[in-house]
């Protein structure tokens, strides 16, 4: 039983100590009149291999938000209507950090 609580508390250090390291990506897609666009893909790209890791879609007020992602550099492109609009190529993540990066 000791052994079990022991396991128990290292996961829990474990998953607050990476949440606490993990980064969040957040912003807002407007079309050129500054009216949302909901729907849209936020497409994240791992910058040094180009391997798709996640796509978030973007909600009525045309924002979206993505947490949990590691620190490091993406690659991240909107798509709407299956067509890419914009892509930026070097976005850094920080440790614990929010990063807003709106399209």
């Amino acid at each position: 039983m000791k052994s079990i609580w022991i396991a128990l508390i290292n996961v829990m250090l474990f998953v607050a100590s990476a949440s606490a390291a993990s980064s969040v990506l957040q912003g807002t897609v407007k079309d050129a009149n500054g009216d949302p666009i909901q729907g849209a893909d936020i497409r994240i790209e791992a910058t040094n291999t180009g391997r798709l890791l996640t796509t978030v879609k973007t909600n009525v007020s045309g924002r979206y938000s993505l947490e949990g992602l590691a620190p490091g550099n993406y690659r991240v492109t909107l798509v709407v209507n299956g067509a890419a609009k914009a892509s930026i190529n070097n976005t850094t993540l920080e440790p614990g950090e929010t990063t807003q990066l709106n399209f």
